[in-house]
């Protein structure tokens, strides 16, 4: 009947976790958590970012689909081998 619908029955809900750190690239380099900015970032994945906070995580109970970057990451481009 329409009460259980209403209730939540016959719903589902998925989630998977991940993990990610920030690593040190070379000596003076490191791999930041951040929202990145299509003006200043190469290589950038497709997707859509606009769910990521400025810590480059979205925030937890934020509703994501399929299209939707989960974890923002940069790491700077050696400009030698560039």
């Amino acid at each position: 009947n329409q009460s259980s619908i209403d209730r939540g029955l016959f719903r589902s809900l998925f989630f998977r976790s991940y993990s990610d750190q920030e690593k040190k690239v070379g000596l003076n380099y490191t791999e930041v958590f951040e929202k990145p900015f299509q003006q200043s970032t190469l290589r950038m994945k497709h997707g859509t970012y606009d769910k990521l906070d400025e810590d480059g995580i979205v925030a937890p109970g934020v509703r994501v689909s399929g299209e939707d970057i989960i974890i923002g990451k940069t790491a700077p481009i050696d400009q030698e081998n560039q």
